[in-house]
Order: C-alpha cells, then sequence, then structure tokens
C-alpha cells in the first residue's frame, strides 16, 4: 500500500509540473485521494501548493507568449504607400512627408525664320518634399536641378491648415494669377504655355492666404522679390496679388470655370522692367517677341480673365491678360494677350479640376494592365502684343497642333507642332517660325 501511494504520489508531482494537465481535474482527483486516505494531509498542502505554483507558471508563460504575438503582429506606426510617390505617414495622421518630382526630356526641331537650331534639352528636373507636422503645419520645399544656385529653388514656404477651409502661406512660391500658370507644368495640356504667358508674374517671396471650396476659390497675398534677386543699395521690389474663381458646375466629367486676377508690382530701386516670350517652346531659348528693358518704370498692374470647361471628354479653356504699365518719365503703356484651346481625349478621360485648376489625367486603362492608356489631341490659337508708344517689342500669333498620350498617371509623352503666323513689329518683323518638338515625362 505504501509502494503504491509512493507511486501514485510520483504521478501526480510529475502530472502537476506538466501545464497542460495543471486543471480542475487534477485538483479534484488529489482532493478525492486526501478525503479517502491515500493522501496524507502534507502531502495533500504540498500537492495542492505545487499545482497552484503550476498554474500561475502556466499562465505567466501563455501571457508572455501572447505579448510576443501581439507585438510581432503589432501594425508599424507609419504607413508607407508607393502609388506613384513614396509616402510616409504616422497612423495618428500627426505626420506626414511625401517625396515627388518630375523629369521632363524635350527634343525640338526648326523651321521658317529666324533661323533656330534643332535640339534637346532637359525642361525640368525637379524633386520634392512636402508634408504635415503636428496635423496643422504644412510644408514645401521643391528645388530644379536645371537651374543653378537660388534660381532652382522653386517652391519653398511653411503653410498653417488649423482654420476651416484656410490656409496661411508664407515662403517662397507663385503669385495667384492666370489659370494655365497655376496649373502645374506636368498638367497643362501643351508643352509650353501660350504666348501671354509673357504677363506670367513667376513665384516670389511672401505670404499668402487661399479658401479653397468646391464651387468657389480666393487667394491673395502680398510678395516681396524673387528668392533669387541680389540685395543692394536699393529698396527691392514688392507686389500684391489676388485670384478668384467660381465653379457653378464642378463634377467629376463637367465643370464651368470662370476666373479673375489682379497683380499689382511696385519695381522698387530697379525702376525697370521687361516682358518677353518665346514661340511656345524652350529648346532653342530665342525670343520672338522681346520689349527689352523698359527703364523708368514706377510699377505695373495685370488683370487677367479665365474661361473653362470640361464635358467629358472635350475640354476648352481660354484667358485674356492686359498689363498696364506706369512710367515716371514718358506715356504709359499697354499691353496685352489671349489664348483660347480645345482638347479631346479619344479614350473617353476628363481633365481633372480641383481647387480653382487642372491637375493630372489617369487613364481608365494602363499600359501593361490590359490597356492602351489615355490619348489626347488639342488645338490652341495665341497672341500676344508687346508693342505700343515707343515700345517696340513685337505682336505674333501663334497655332500649336498638340497629341499626348499617357501611359500610366506617371507617364507621358506629348507632340506638339508650333506655327507662329506672324510677327509684327520688333527684332524679328516677319518672322514665322514653326517647331516640332517632342517630350517624354516622368511625374510622381
Amino acid at each position: 500500500m505504501k509502494l503504491k501511494t509512493t507511486m501514485l504520489l510520483a504521478g501526480l508531482t510529475l502530472t502537476t509540473a506538466m501545464p497542460a494537465y495543471a486543471g480542475s481535474e487534477i485538483e479534484t482527483l488529489i482532493t478525492m485521494l486526501h478525503q479517502n486516505g491515500t493522501v496524507s494531509d502534507a502531502q495533500y498542502k504540498r500537492l495542492m501548493a505545487e499545482l497552484k505554483q503550476n498554474q500561475v507558471q502556466a499562465a505567466e508563460e501563455k501571457a508572455e507568449v501572447e505579448e510576443k504575438l501581439a507585438e510581432a503582429t503589432k501594425p508599424s506606426d507609419v504607413e508607407v504607400t508607393t502609388n506613384g510617390g513614396l509616402k510616409v505617414k504616422s497612423r495618428d495622421g500627426k505626420f506626414e512627408t511625401r517625396l515627388g518630382g518630375r523629369l521632363q526630356a524635350d527634343a525640338a526641331a526648326y523651321g521658317g525664320e529666324p533661323d533656330l537650331g534643332d535640339g534637346t534639352e532637359i525642361r525640368r528636373a525637379r524633386l520634392y518634399l512636402q508634408g504635415t507636422m503636428y496635423y496643422d503645419w504644412g510644408y514645401k520645399l521643391q528645388y530644379d536641378f536645371v537651374d543653378d544656385g537660388a534660381s532652382g529653388i522653386k517652391d519653398a514656404y511653411l503653410s498653417y491648415n488649423g482654420f476651416d477651409n484656410l490656409e496661411i502661406k508664407a515662403g517662397n512660391f507663385k503669385d495667384p494669377f492666370s489659370l494655365q500658370e497655376q496649373t502645374s507644368s506636368k498638367y497643362t495640356t501643351f508643352s509650353e504655355r501660350g504666348l501671354p504667358s509673357a504677363f506670367a508674374p513667376g513665384r516670389h517671396m511672401g505670404v499668402m492666404a487661399t479658401t479653397n471650396h468646391q464651387n468657389w476659390t480666393l487667394a491673395g497675398g502680398l510678395f516681396g522679390d524673387k528668392v533669387n534677386s541680389e540685395g543692394g543699395a536699393d529698396d527691392e521690389g514688392w507686389g500684391a496679388g489676388t485670384r478668384f474663381t467660381w465653379a457653378p458646375v464642378n463634377n467629376k466629367t463637367e465643370v464651368v470655370h470662370l476666373g479673375l486676377g489682379l497683380n499689382y508690382r511696385e519695381t522698387g530701386g530697379v525702376n525697370s522692367a521687361r516682358f518677353r516670350q518665346q514661340p511656345e517652346t524652350h529648346v532653342a531659348g530665342i525670343n520672338i517677341v522681346d520689349t527689352g528693358t523698359i527703364a523708368m518704370i514706377d510699377d505695373f498692374l495685370k488683370v487677367g480673365a479665365e474661361i473653362a470647361t470640361v464635358q467629358g471628354p472635350f475640354s476648352a479653356q481660354a484667358e485674356y491678360i492686359t498689363t498696364s504699365v506706369n512710367r515716371g518719365s514718358g506715356s504709359d503703356l499697354d499691353f496685352d494677350g489671349w489664348y483660347a484651346q480645345a482638347g479631346y481625349f479619344l479614350t473617353g478621360e476628363s481633365r481633372n479640376y480641383k481647387n480653382g485648376k487642372f491637375g493630372g489625367i489617369t487613364p481608365k486603362a494602363n499600359v501593361g494592365e490590359g490597356g492602351i492608356g489615355a490619348w489626347e489631341v488639342a488645338l490652341r490659337f495665341s497672341t500676344v502684343d508687346l508693342s505700343d508708344a515707343d515700345i517696340d517689342g513685337g505682336e505674333a500669333d501663334s497655332m500649336t497642333l498638340g497629341m499626348n498620350w499617357y501611359p500610366t498617371p506617371t507617364l507621358r509623352f506629348t507632340a506638339n507642332y508650333v506655327n507662329v503666323l506672324d510677327v509684327n513689329g520688333g527684332a524679328n518683323d516677319g518672322d514665322e517660325p514653326s517647331v516640332f518638338q517632342l517630350r517624354s515625362q516622368w511625374a510622381f
């Protein structure tokens, strides 16, 4: 009997040491053995203590395994996506940053007069970082490696977005003026903007407030000089600009857009200005109209009117811009220009419109995924007049035929044929240059 009891106790001790069997059944068995006298009081206490200890150890081991499993399967604190560009975002939405850029490579062959040299160039090679900090603060830094030094700095600003539908921006960015200028060069229908781009204010250091709504936008700001301007004894120029847009119709495939922009600039110590334009191509780097440097300018005011529409695959837009120049000596000057263009997607896509400007194209079926991408044909007429009073900068009319192929949302190939119909006045009076230009673009 003693031998059986000893063997039984040894078996129970071994069993209680195994977590898989340390349960209520064993506890019941020990109690029964104690009640029928097989297990003494001392043995009962020892077995129950070992059982409790084993149960605690098993629970601790289980908790440790569950903790390691939870840690191994825990989602990362950040989300990383590579849809087009590289985007990193904290899961709480507190921080976000995106790396993007564009590469545009051009080739052009020229005909007619003046004699322009055929050639190739990297039109733009840009990288940018853009994102948010602490929910409400934004930033963007964009550099174009085609330019040198400070000239390569494009967008470089901080913004605050803590107010409803209101952004306040400070740094270097575009003045709010002109539909074709506000639309990124990645998304313009043609390789180069129309001739009235001669009046584009470009980017300046400044502060601006913008409010964007479904059917209207309003932006206004005060600006200093360009980021690459050199200091000196004279005060730099300053300016102010505002742009209002209204889209009474604004949905995915139908848009009606109206806009008005004002841009004022006081020339400061420079006391001069110059307006010029190339024949809607950049490779040769030759201006077909050019006022040269106009001295004794106190200030000038630009007024721009915009209209645009999207009707399914069809789109059209037009702008008129006039520039009034106030001179301290001699008569005041008035220059102007306008363009009208239309495009049609043969594959059925629509131009994307948001916040008073046009965005990128998303093909219905990408190349590589069983589709042929998006195909678009477009036509534009543009004109600019830079002659008035004693300033003979010339007047030019131009017709441009274009075709765009978007294999994917990040790739674009463009062919443009530009025919300058006539140049009246200026250094290129009577010239009628033409150009066939190709562009490959990667934007992410």
